[in-house]
């Protein structure tokens, strides 16, 4: 597994979404990803797991993060 990848997260820190994988073609909702909030010392990071496979990981800090949460919720209403 990849650094950072899920796997140790309290389930309360944890949280898997039904999503589309583009590249694999697959039907709507057919890959998991996990989301994570991890917090290591002083910091908190959101990761990403894809697959859940940890291969291709994306992990943000608090910042990026609320950037994301903004986004979204203007493009959602």
């Amino acid at each position: 597994m990849a650094d950072g990848a899920t796997s140790r997260a309290r389930p309360a820190n944890r949280g898997a979404i039904g999503v589309t994988c583009a590249p694999h073609k697959g039907p709507r909702s057919f890959a998991d990803l996990v989301v994570e909030k991890q917090t290591n010392h002083d910091a908190t990071e959101i990761v990403f797991d894809v697959h859940v496979a940890g291969a291709c990981v994306i992990i943000m800090d608090e910042d990026a993060a609320r950037v994301l949460v903004d986004a979204l919720g203007e493009w959602l209403g």
